[in-house]
């Protein structure tokens, strides 16, 4: 369950956002707009938890179920990556949030420090706000790698306000993570013949899942052996940054890099005593996982032992086949396809009752 060891690497290329708005708009400040069959392109700062916050909520149809991305990390805001998301947009009001510690949240409140449970309530009342704003009973909840621990965490809080959660990159047990990615690395390894490597994982014996300094020092063994979707997104993700050089100014990569290392520090502890097989094994909604199935940030072993734990009023586990760790956005057309068939009628339901 590395997802900090791979977005520390990569994340500074997934929280591009592309412009700003000076005043903050408070959940209080703006009422309800009345449903139509009209497109909705929107940013802005929104006061969450005391502070302002960013958000961008897109759509085709503001008629259309919404659903809120809960962006992993820590600190991997994906606000400014509409190309990624806009094939979503169709059949969803897709709503990005930079989390306390991410993007343009971080660059505004850079004291501010992303603790889970304080995260999680934000991301309550960001919930509540879009019922009130988007004139919905219930929203769509979609957690990514890190995002998943919050997602999980925003719905036990408070289920009534979710018509369903899915998770992508889902998490389980970090101790359980912690040996699958190992075991993958070494068989790797071994298959390459790669006796340095080999040696090195060997001398470890059995990782120590308490040790987060040691953690990060054998999993960043991983780069030769990520799925080649996987490394293609990244390829795009730097295509993106290159060619948009005043988005991705010297001082805006700074604030990003600096964002995702705050968010480690602060959310490291939680990370390491993840275990949402015992913490969370009831879910009073829903729930979806739609994952890669060569996913080794969170294992997709692991992601299915915990899938198969949960108690839930409906649950469903799509596999997409080839997928990594990002199969949102490297495999979005199967994982849309999915939300069509589990996830929007749902959602549609809800509103008609």
């Amino acid at each position: 369950m590395s997802f900090a060891g791979m977005n520390r690497r990569f994340g500074l290329l997934l929280s591009v956002t592309s412009l700003w708005l000076s005043n903050g708009i408070t959940a209080a400040t703006l009422g309800p707009l009345n449903t139509t069959a009209t497109p909705i392109q929107e940013e802005r700062f929104v006061t969450l938890g005391g502070i302002e916050q960013w958000i961008t909520i897109r759509g085709a149809n503001r008629a259309n179920p919404v659903l809120l991305f809960v962006h992993g990390g820590p600190g991997d805001a994906q606000s400014s990556l509409r190309s990624a998301y806009a094939v979503y947009e169709k059949d969803f009001t897709i709503v990005q949030w930079d989390q306390r510690g991410a993007g343009r949240t971080y660059e505004k409140n850079p004291n501010s420090p992303p603790e889970p449970e304080r995260v999680e309530l934000d991301g309550i009342e960001l919930a509540q706000y879009l019922c009130n704003y988007l004139e919905k009973r219930k929203i769509v909840l979609l957690g990514h790698s890190w995002g998943t621990y919050l997602a999980i965490g925003m719905v036990q809080r408070r289920p009534e306000l979710f018509a369903a959660y899915v998770g992508t990159g889902q998490v389980g047990s970090w101790h359980a993570s912690i040996q699958a990615q190992f075991d993958f690395l070494l068989a790797k390894a071994r298959a390459a013949n790669d006796q340095k490597r080999v040696a090195q994982l060997e001398n470890i014996g059995t990782p120590d899942p308490n040790n987060a300094e040691k953690y990060f020092s054998w999993w960043s063994m991983r780069n030769p052996y990520m799925t080649p979707d996987d490394s293609k997104w990244f390829s795009e993700l730097r295509e993106i940054a290159r060619a948009n050089p005043s988005v991705f100014t010297e001082e805006f990569m700074k604030t990003l890099g600096e964002g995702m290392m705050y968010s480690g520090r602060t959310t490291v502890g939680a990370m390491l005593k993840t275990e949402l097989p015992t913490t969370a094994s009831t879910i009073k909604v829903p729930f979806f996982v739609i994952q890669g199935k060569e996913d080794m940030v969170t294992p997709t072993s692991v992601a299915m032992k915990y899938f198969q734990v949960a108690k839930t009023p409906k649950k469903k586990f799509i596999l997409i086949e080839h997928a990594g760790h990002f199969a949102l956005v490297t495999h979005s057309e199967k994982f849309l396809a999915a939300l069509l068939k589990y996830v929007r009628p749902l959602a549609i339901k809800n509103e008609r009752q």
